[in-house]
């Protein structure tokens, strides 16, 4: 009798066990395609924007990317899905006049068969995440510029800034195309 209830202790730990370790059925990665928005940035150069107010340059100071590829889910990792998602971060520093403000822009991937969610704080102005329509061309698709200002984001006001981002336009593909800053300054790709 103490071996049979040994036995039946055994099968429930084994089926508990079995019924919390459950094939992954959403892995969301980075494709190829949502790699090239994060690979705009190294953090072994410098970037320099030419304004009208002089030279500015963008300097990556952190960048990685998380990504998991295992396809067996634990119930010790959390809840189903918390822990697969893509997601990319790239940390700088932007210099203005002499002044240095923190840029970090972020990606991550939540769905399937859409863009990575877009992440962009600009100093004291942060879009967290992008999202608003006039920034996508279908639901979760980005257009190729997407746009942050006043109506997509919100500006913490600190005594610590230097100089404030009006707006900033960013290109999938190419990073920095264009921004305006507090002080009249304005940078636009050629």
């Amino acid at each position: 009798m103490k071996n049979h209830s040994i036995y039946i202790v055994f099968l429930l730990v084994a089926g508990v066990f079995m019924s919390s370790c459950l094939k992954r059925t959403e892995m969301y990665h980075f494709t190829q395609h949502d790699s090239l928005y994060f690979n705009i940035y190294d953090t072994l150069q410098s970037y320099t924007f030419k304004t009208n107010n002089g030279i500015d340059t963008l300097r990556i100071t952190e960048k990685y990317v998380i990504e998991r590829y295992d396809e067996w889910y634990f119930f010790l990792e959390g809840t189903p899905g918390s822990t697969f998602e893509a997601y990319s971060y790239c940390e700088g520093l932007l210099r203005h006049n002499g002044n240095d403000e923190e840029f970090y822009i972020s990606f991550e991937k939540i769905k399937d068969n859409q863009d990575p969610e877009i992440t962009i704080i600009l100093a004291e102005r942060y879009a967290m995440p992008v999202e608003d329509s006039r920034n996508f061309v279908k639901p979760g698709i980005y257009k190729d510029v997407i746009v942050v200002d006043s109506m997509n984001s919100h500006q913490n006001n600190s005594s610590d800034q230097h100089f404030l981002f009006e707006s900033l336009k960013w290109h999938k593909y190419k990073g920095i195309v264009e921004y305006k800053l507090s002080d009249g300054t304005v940078y636009k790709a050629e």
